[in-house]
């Protein structure tokens, strides 16, 4: 069995038992993350993933399956996942009307997030590249989304930064950083 076809296997069966699962990512050496939580949805390409840290919910993460290297359930996460589903009550593990998302592509992602007026952050965290936009969205084409960028002081960007989809590795919302700070954003004078 290729490495991709267990990784399917791994996501659907997390998906399906609604599994704590910790998500091992990385791109050719380039990027290597490890993400905690639950995979809420999922498509051949991307999936969904309701962050939890320290027995909380941190917000929701979309990322490309592509830069998933594994997926692991061992004993301290069966522990982990016992914790929270003592804690929680089961729609806690469930999509909701907010955070389902289109996953068919970046363009129907980005539709959608724009529909639902989420500011978002999307990054593409590869060592040479390192970019990370956090705003709402303005537009989605077939190939990039348009981000209404604001900086680490709260100024908006006079243009909408263009972020092309074959560069993106990951797309956060719902998350405090987000919902905080968007508050305080500004035009410049």
């Amino acid at each position: 069995m290729i490495k991709t076809d267990k990784i399917n296997k791994k996501i659907q069966k997390h998906f399906n038992d609604k599994l704590y699962a910790r998500i091992t990512r990385g791109i050719k050496n380039d990027l290597e993350e490890i993400l905690r939580g639950y995979i809420i949805k999922y498509s051949d390409d991307f999936i969904l993933v309701k962050e939890e840290d320290d027995f909380q919910f941190r917000g929701f993460q979309i990322i490309p399956t592509y830069t998933i290297k594994g997926i692991r359930y061992n004993k301290n996460d069966k522990y982990y996942d016992f914790i929270n589903k003592s804690e929680y009550e089961e729609s806690w593990f469930n999509l909701d009307e907010t955070s389902d998302i289109d996953l068919s592509s970046w363009d129907t992602i980005f539709e959608e997030l724009r529909n639902k007026n989420f500011h978002i952050i999307s990054e593409c965290e590869r060592l040479d590249d390192d970019l990370f936009c956090i705003g709402s969205v303005i537009k989605s084409t077939k190939k990039s989304v348009h981000i209404e960028y604001f900086d680490a002081q709260g100024y908006i960007d006079e243009s909408p930064v263009k972020h092309k989809y074959k560069r993106i590795t990951k797309v956060t919302f719902g998350d405090n950083y987000t919902k905080v700070f968007s508050k305080y954003k500004r035009r410049k004078n």
